[in-house]
């Protein structure tokens, strides 16, 4: 087999592993739903759908008035839900114009978030989940 006969097989061959690879690529689901923090829907947060086998991208969305929408992609995710909450102000700095900056603090306990034992099976199209938390341990 001559050179370019060989350039031509190694082309084709990382060619097809490149078109297998992307063919094999998971689409996006849509997960919608509602959060509610003892039984009143959640005014702000964050939910986050992390893949629990890391081969997929994290995906987050927005909680507003308790409501949510996410492109997510397929597979299980372990859900993190966050609602900061500010509880006060400080200067940002030690001088009299200093700019004055929000201490912020977690509303929801870290069942929901950096301890979540929250699960969901995301599967393509789209799929509704809704999550009833406790502030109560």
């Amino acid at each position: 087999m001559n050179g370019f006969t060989r350039g031509r097989l190694l082309c084709i061959a990382v060619l097809c592993s490149t078109l297998i690879g992307c063919s094999s690529k998971p689409g996006q689901a849509t997960v919608s739903g509602t959060v509610t923090l003892d039984a009143q829907p959640l005014k702000t947060g964050i939910i986050r759908f992390v893949p629990v086998d890391g081969q997929t991208p994290t995906a987050d969305a927005t909680i507003l008035d308790g409501k949510f929408a996410a492109k997510v992609p397929p597979g299980e995710k372990r859900v993190e839900i966050m609602a900061p909450k500010v509880v006060g102000t400080k200067k940002l700095y030690e001088t009299p114009d200093s700019p004055a900056v929000d201490i912020v603090e977690e509303l929801l306990p870290a069942r929901y978030n950096l301890q979540s034992t929250l699960t969901i099976t995301v599967v393509k199209g789209e799929q509704t989940k809704d999550f009833p938390l406790e502030s109560a341990n």
